[in-house]
């Protein structure tokens, strides 16, 4: 594994002498026919690029090795073009997370607390559970529905087996879409293992992740649990 550290200018990638020598020790095993030199000097691209690869997002990081036969030309061209710079060239490339800095406009006039109310309450538009989370029901409701005992529930509740969102201080309601034929998904337990919160462990849920081929919770339907595990430890773990 190579490690990344980060200087002081975030714009910098710095690869450690320890995490060198160990590639250049997996290439000389596996490339006897380099010489010292040219060993050290492919270790050296080799483990910056893997800590430049390190800090792009998990998505981004399939999407290249789903297309790996382009990922090697593009890093046989960029390292043709670098080696082909001379120094001052070198030290004018712009990385691509560079920050522009800019004059802002400053701030404006301050406002007196009952005109920050004022505007604030022409802003905020109240969102119901349902609008995000989607149907919903209380314990009462849910054994109507489902013929569950409110003590079912709360002990399901209780070991992570269902999601429950607080509505108001003490009500809790139950996205109705973690329930099949009555009972709760496999593998939600697992899942809020993982994702303490239940909110965020929700939307995590019911939100479309490309990684995967869809939501999570569709993936536990279909029995994907390792798949959604692998996911939520990514995310969260």
């Amino acid at each position: 594994m190579v490690a990344v550290t980060r200087k002081s200018d975030s714009t910098r990638i710095g690869v450690s002498a320890a995490a060198v020598k160990e590639v250049v020790k997996v290439l000389a095993h596996h490339n006897p026919h380099l010489s010292k030199p040219a060993l050290t000097a492919t270790g050296k691209i080799v483990a910056a690029v893997s800590a430049a690869t390190a800090r792009l997002s998990i998505e981004q990081q399939k999407e290249i090795v789903a297309h790996d036969q382009e990922l090697v030309k593009a890093v046989e061209v960029a390292m043709s073009s670098l080696a082909g710079m001379s120094k001052p060239e070198r030290t004018k490339i712009a990385l691509p997370d560079a920050v522009e800095e800019s004059q802002g406009a400053g701030m404006g006039a301050l406002l007196d607390i009952e005109e920050g109310r004022r505007r604030l309450s022409t802003l905020a538009v109240p969102t119901s559970i349902e609008d995000w989370a989607g149907p919903v029901a209380g314990p009462g409701e849910i054994e109507k529905i489902y013929r569950t005992k409110r003590s079912t529930l709360h002990d399901w509740q209780k070991r992570g087996a269902v999601i429950g969102l607080l509505k108001g201080e003490r009500k809790h309601v139950f996205p109705l879409a973690q329930f099949v034929d009555g009972r709760p998904i496999r593998g939600m337990t697992e899942v809020t293992k993982i994702i303490r919160n239940p909110r965020a462990a929700w939307q995590w849920l019911i939100q479309r992740k490309p990684s995967i081929g869809g939501t999570p919770l569709e993936e536990l339907k279909k029995g994907h649990l390792e798949k959604v595990l692998d996911a939520a430890e990514r995310d969260f773990g």
